[in-house]
């Protein structure tokens, strides 16, 4: 049987696999909320504390520390969303839409000054957001195995980003605490999404999940409240918690059992996304520094812009490449199919 028809087929939610399936929508919806309820008090709390004051004040590198973890919420429920839609194509694109209008709302917020009312903001954003939810739960899609691997490769990358997210100063207690919460949320979407990556005959027990999962959210916790401030090491041992982050993404999604079942697999797993990681944020951070993509956005928004020596980069963003190649490298160590198995063109998809 092909690893799609394993994956897919339509008797697996039945019987004492049906509440399995609740209990993941019920963690999903749970992420989505906490995720626009983060992204609301970014807005209100956060971006004023971030914001330059003063007729002589500037903006620098980090300055808008809070644009970046407001962003990785909103990454956060836009891969929830897909993850939702069970990866289907067309919900795919329809969430990528409504994620550009929410972006456009951030935006807009931004630039009015919206720092007031934070729980009718948050009530708010938590109501989309479920709504959104709601919306993409009932269009019918077949499950993408491969566009799920690609939600979760991005949400651990991310997690990474967002855990080491730095301010000028790094003196803010809500910086730690910020970026905790994003960076918790997005391992916690990373192992939701290489759980329904493994399907319904596939998945990991319930234990190990949920080890995973608890681990997953109380890392980025840990790690701020040891290193508050930036060092080398907590940029090593984040950048290690991504790594780790990568790996049980694998050992999650892999498919039960396979040909490459081996002790030495996960080796190659860490050893090539610590080669990847670094090769592939290098450049696209210096594009990011050239182009500097965050501009227009300070500029929208009616920010101070940044200093002329320095440049307006909104590095969570990058992370979105970054997982989508790291997916890619990685098929072959979770989808175990000989080339000419039935229903490799679709599992593609």
């Amino acid at each position: 049987m092909s690893v799609v028809n394993r994956r897919t087929r339509a008797g697996a939610n039945t019987g004492p696999a049906r509440w399995w399936l609740v209990a993941g929508r019920l963690v999903l919806l749970g992420s989505a909320a906490a995720s626009a309820v983060a992204w609301a008090l970014g807005v209100t709390v956060l971006q004023p504390l971030s914001e330059p004051t003063g007729p002589d004040a500037f903006a620098e590198d980090n300055t808008y520390w809070a644009r970046e973890l407001r962003w990785g919420a909103l990454i956060a429920l836009l891969l929830v969303l897909i993850l939702l839609a069970r990866g289907g194509r067309w919900t795919t694109w329809g969430v990528l839409v409504s994620g550009c209008a929410w972006l456009a709302v951030d935006v807009g917020l931004d630039r009015i000054d919206y720092n007031s009312d934070s729980t009718k903001l948050g009530i708010g954003a938590a109501a989309a957001a479920l709504i959104c939810c709601a919306v993409v739960m009932v269009v019918p899609a077949v499950p993408r195995p491969n566009a799920l691997l690609a939600v979760a490769m991005v949400a651990a990358v991310a997690s990474g980003m967002a855990t080491a997210t730095e301010s000028p100063t790094d003196v803010e207690p809500a910086l730690n605490t910020g970026s905790a919460a994003v960076g918790s949320l997005l391992a916690l979407v990373a192992v939701a999404a290489a759980v329904q990556t493994a399907g319904p005959v596939d998945r990991p027990g319930v234990r190990t999940t949920v080890a995973v999962g608890i681990l997953a959210l109380a890392t980025p916790w840990l790690l701020r409240h040891v290193w508050p401030q930036p060092s080398g090491a907590r940029l090593l041992v984040t950048f290690a918690f991504a790594v780790l982050l990568v790996v049980v993404v694998v050992a999650l999604a892999k498919t039960r059992p396979g040909p490459r079942q081996d002790r030495y697999s996960y080796g190659v797993v860490a050893a090539i996304a610590v080669v990847a990681l670094p090769m592939m944020l290098w450049p696209l951070a210096l594009l990011a520094l050239v182009v500097q993509i965050g501009r227009p956005f300070t500029e929208l928004a009616a920010n101070t812009p940044i200093h002329s020596a320095d440049a307006d980069a909104v590095m969570i963003v990058l992370t979105i490449p970054m997982g989508l190649i790291l997916a890619r490298t990685l098929r072959n160590f979770v989808f175990d199919q000989p080339a000419s198995a039935p229903g490799r063109d679709l599992r593609r998809g």
